[in-house]
């Protein structure tokens, strides 16, 4: 006998879990043969984009000047923000790819926050067309030295006007990825200077000296956000997530990783009472990634999530079903609050709390997964 229940998941553009894959616009170009931003191109972006969303994707990854993480993958990472100093040393930006891309990542679904990568890339290293030398070069200032506050506060004044007109700036954060605490430092004080509405993105490690200022704090696994602070958070509407890249062995989505643990993902963020999941590469693919998803020195799967096609892959599917066990399990909290169902309330709770890290060094996500999939039913 099969009963149905009258309970219906909402669209996943209604999901509230925030799920941040980093796309890889150039990837997709390569791999298809198409010309970069050609309007080919952009037609091959629209399934991969339209895929991404259907999973419940939040956030566009907008790289606004060249190599935000200095060459570390298989293809190149253009900017979309085109920098030029004139000969009378004052300086122009070309945003017409910049407003193509994000309109057109907006039109696949993907449309609630725009992370712009980055002020503080792996490599200070900011390339830039000189009028005067008639060729490409690049500023290599120090963070927080005179010269770089100049470089980026004519940028920053300029963007911020430019981000209002749009009606984007409200949804745009200035992001970085595992920087040190002192180039954050300086890197929000400068900000502040220029509009203090501007909003921060950080994933990287706990530094609660710097808390308060980031909108959108991505936690690596090994840390978690103090309750109270957690809830200060929330109240605030800021947003609380956490990552796995190529350093942790579990839980992890590389193509070797028990398959589980993508479901597993979605009740660890339900039962930590943060609200969402950041991983570094939707489709930053290897030379060959049909055939050899290993690169360099990292885990096999670790630089991708789908396959060329676009084809998904058993890792996505299984994350999917965590975001829906998520998006489930917050519906269960509030209907049972809202009904005083305390009994069944406590139940969940108790169950949720048995999703630690550690445990998966004890037992595997499958079985912590399935022990308790009958609560959701």
């Amino acid at each position: 006998m099969l009963t149905i229940s009258d309970r219906i998941l909402p669209a996943p553009k209604d999901w509230t879990f925030q799920l941040d894959y980093w796309q890889h616009p150039a990837a997709i170009a390569r791999v298809h043969h198409e010309k970069l931003w050609s309007d080919a191109h952009f037609e091959r972006m629209r399934k991969y984009y339209t895929m991404l969303a259907n999973a419940g994707q939040k956030v566009i990854t907008a790289s606004i000047v060249d190599e935000p993480w200095g060459h570390q993958t298989y293809d190149d990472y253009p900017g979309l923000i085109k920098w030029t100093k004139q000969k009378n040393g004052t300086w122009v930006y070309d945003y017409s790819l910049f407003d193509k891309y994000i309109e057109f990542v907006m039109s696949c679904g993907i449309r609630s926050r725009i992370n712009c990568y980055s002020m503080v890339p792996w490599k200070i290293a900011f390339k830039y067309y000189d009028e005067s030398l008639n060729k490409d070069t690049v500023f290599t200032g120090a963070i927080g030295s005179p010269g770089y506050n100049e470089f980026w506060r004519t940028m920053l004044v300029d963007f911020t006007a430019h981000l209002k007109k749009k009606g984007w700036f409200g949804i745009t954060t200035i992001a970085m990825d595992e920087r040190p605490m002192q180039a954050m430092q300086s890197v929000i004080s400068l900000l502040k200077t220029i509009d203090p509405e501007w909003k921060i993105s950080l994933a990287g490690e706990w530094h609660p000296e710097i808390e308060k200022d980031i909108y959108d704090y991505c936690v690596a696994s090994k840390w978690a956000f103090p309750d109270a602070i957690l809830k200060e958070r929330k109240q605030a509407g800021k947003t609380s997530t956490w990552y796995t890249c190529c350093t942790e062995k579990y839980p992890n989505m590389f193509t070797f990783s028990p398959p589980d643990e993508g479901v597993w993902t979605g009740w660890y963020t339900a039962a930590s009472g943060m609200d969402g999941f950041l991983r570094w590469a939707y489709n930053s693919w290897t030379r060959s990634p049909l055939t050899d998803s290993r690169f360099t020195a990292w885990p096999a799967g670790d630089t991708y999530q789908v396959y060329p096609g676009p084809l998904s892959s058993v890792r996505f599917e299984k994350l999917i079903e965590g975001i829906q066990d998520f998006e489930k399990i917050n519906a269960l909290r509030k209907s049972y609050r809202e009904k005083n169902e305390t009994i069944k309330l406590k139940e969940l709770e108790a169950a949720l709390q048995t999703f630690t890290i550690e445990k998966l060094s004890q037992q595997s996500a499958h079985q912590m997964v399935e022990k308790y999939k009958h609560l959701l039913n």
